[in-house]
């Protein structure tokens, strides 16, 4: 499947204003955003839920560690290499990113639970959570957190099903940090 990959100046009048945000803050619109441009309603409930999750109470890096972990278990790798390259500036150790692109949670026990709730979250949608959601309380988080990583997931399996679809390219910004999910590699 091909769709094209907008840009601001071929992306639908409507898009523009959240090409022009997403460039803003980020320096550039990820091909995962770009290819949405077309449709100014999906690019903003796509814009929106980002949004969401980015404005809750939990910090960048474990924004970060729960939008690695449903991007490993979905076999994105798009969005493992972004997320890479967005720890830097979330301040995730490359000790805890080069753990989760290997399928193992970072050596931190409070992100370790996140990681398990989030991966298991995504893997068994919702169901069967209970001991992971124990985990996860028991680490320090709010109940009300939960739902935040509930609309991580969300978020994260919405652009890993895009990206997986169109076997996007990599954006320049993401190539160095290029992820073949492991049973690829063999």
């Amino acid at each position: 499947m091909t769709l094209p990959i907008h840009t601001t100046q071929t992306a639908a009048t409507q898009s523009r204003p959240i090409f022009n945000a997403i460039t803003q803050a980020r320096g550039f619109v990820p091909n995962v955003y770009a290819v949405y441009g077309g449709l100014p309603d999906a690019m903003t409930g796509f814009a929106g839920l980002t949004s969401a999750f980015g404005n809750g109470s939990l910090l960048p890096a474990e924004r970060e560690v729960i939008q690695l972990a449903v991007s490993v278990a979905n076999r994105c790798r798009y969005c493992v290499a972004g997320h890479s390259a967005f720890a830097v500036d979330a301040e995730l150790s490359d000790t805890h990113v080069q753990a989760m692109r290997e399928g193992r949670d970072p050596d931190d026990d409070r992100l370790a639970a996140l990681a398990r709730f989030a991966r298991k979250l995504t893997t068994d949608r919702g169901r069967g959570c209970s001991e992971e959601y124990t985990g996860f309380l028991a680490a320090g988080y709010h109940p009300d957190q939960a739902l935040e990583v509930i609309i991580g997931v969300a978020n994260k399996t919405l652009s890993n099903m895009t990206a997986n679809l169109l076997d996007l390219p990599l954006d320049a910004e993401f190539a160095p940090y290029a992820w073949i999910p492991k049973a690829d590699a063999a």
